[in-house]
């Protein structure tokens, strides 16, 4: 039997509320700041929930060329930008100075909502004003592959492009994919993630009336999102992207890379339970944790960090807890644990791929995140796990999990590790 590649991160490019590019989102992760306000974006002024995590400071024409900044809706613009940023992070340049061909560079990008908000806008420009009005590249904009085609397009990469739609594991989804792709030997990297921009009147609407967002704190906006806090009371919805590259460790090596870490497993499971509430008893998310594991030949008490999903929603939190406990064991009760998602928000198909970039730099760094705006954690989760860190950690985290978690019961978990694990 062939032995398995070994897969490293090599460069991270990210596009967050929290920070444009690596050193801002770095520095980020070190503070408890929210960045978490008001929706200006549109008015929310009639929903129950009125607060979100934008991305206040992209200037597309900072980034791009005006043509190409003009051409693309913002998922698109996103994904562009955090894939070039990753690209130059990894020093990597297809086909030259030993990194893969393009031929053999894939493209694995995750999103719940695709091209969404482009399309509600045009939708209400045809209303207004009719067909004609409309963008003629709505058409090649809204599909959730739009954005990797868009990538490929600029980049000149020929190998294998995926586009996943596992709602908010699917940045998570698209890693597991592309890492299992390089594994196999069918290509040897990819730029692999997540992108989502859902902040639009219906998009948001959409989950404002069933009632999944916050809505308790339109007043304190920095304090909406609440991972594993007593008083949670939903997430936050927010914007992002954050795109990893991935490469086989011998390729890496050839070309003199210096990587984050590895990416050692991956595993992913469905409740099969319910569109909205995860199961209960977190059965089915820690069978993708302990899959994830076992991937990446991984026990359970090697385990030196969990950045978990933690959406900030009062079930799933609670169930997000007990499948961690369920998954490591004994582990559960020592194991440092964060809930990053109040220092970004929650960028739906995107938050997957954020957080295995966090733990890549958590790897590297020796640096685990607080859980931002963590006062008082329920009982239950606070017995589950006692490691919740509400104040980041300097350490040395050889291995560690990440958990994601989407509306219809679908779970996802990944592994990564040092070089030397």
């Amino acid at each position: 039997m062939t032995e398995r590649r070994r897969v490293a991160i090599t460069g991270l490019g990210v596009v967050t509320p929290a920070g444009i590019g690596l050193p801002r989102f770095r520095t980020a992760l070190r503070g408890v700041r929210s960045p978490v306000r008001r929706i200006d974006r549109f008015d929310a002024s009639t929903f129950r929930s009125q607060v979100a995590a934008q991305v206040d400071d992209f200037e597309p024409r900072d980034h791009l060329d005006a043509k190409t900044a003009r051409q693309l809706d913002r998922f698109s613009q996103f994904s562009l930008v955090a894939g070039r940023m990753a690209l130059e992070d990894a020093r990597l340049e297809p086909g030259r100075g030993g990194a893969a061909a393009p031929e053999r560079i894939g493209i694995y990008l995750g999103s719940a909502l695709g091209g969404i908000a482009f399309a509600e806008e045009q939708h209400e420009r045809y209303i207004e004003r009719g067909i004609r009005s409309v963008s003629p590249m709505l058409a090649l904009a809204v599909f959730g592959g739009a954005a990797p085609a868009n990538l490929g397009i600029a980049l000149g990469i020929h190998g294998p492009i995926l586009s996943t739609a596992n709602s908010c594991a699917s940045g998570a989804v698209a890693l597991g994919e592309a890492l299992d792709a390089i594994r196999s030997g069918q290509i040897d990297a990819a730029i692999a993630g997540g992108a989502e921009v859902p902040l639009s009147p219906l998009a948001f609407g959409a989950f404002d009336i069933i009632r999944a967002l916050s809505a308790g704190s339109n007043d304190v906006p920095e304090c909406a999102a609440r991972p594993f806090d007593g008083a949670r009371d939903g997430f936050v919805m927010g914007e992002g992207a954050a795109l990893l590259v991935l490469e086989a460790l011998d390729v890496a090596e050839r070309r003199g890379a210096e990587p984050y870490a590895e990416l050692l497993g991956y595993g992913s499971t469905s409740d099969a339970h319910h569109m909205v509430q995860p199961r209960a008893d977190g059965r089915e998310a820690a069978r993708a944790a302990a899959i994830a594991l076992a991937d990446g030949g991984v026990r359970p008490d090697e385990v030196d960090y969990v950045s978990a999903h933690a959406s900030s929603t009062p079930i799933g939190d609670v169930a997000e807890a007990r499948a961690i406990a369920r998954a490591l064991g004994e582990r559960a009760a020592t194991v440092p644990v964060s809930g990053t998602k109040a220092l970004y928000g929650h960028p739906l198909g995107a938050s997957g791929a954020i957080e295995a970039g966090i733990c890549a730099l958590t790897i590297r760094d020796g640096w685990a995140p607080a859980t931002a705006n963590l006062r008082q954690p329920d009982e239950e989760t606070a017995s589950l796990l006692p490691g919740l860190l509400r104040e980041g950690r300097p350490g040395q985290y050889r291995r560690v999990l990440s958990t994601s978690f989407g509306f219809g019961g679908l779970n996802a978990a990944l592994v990564l590790g040092d070089l030397d694990s």
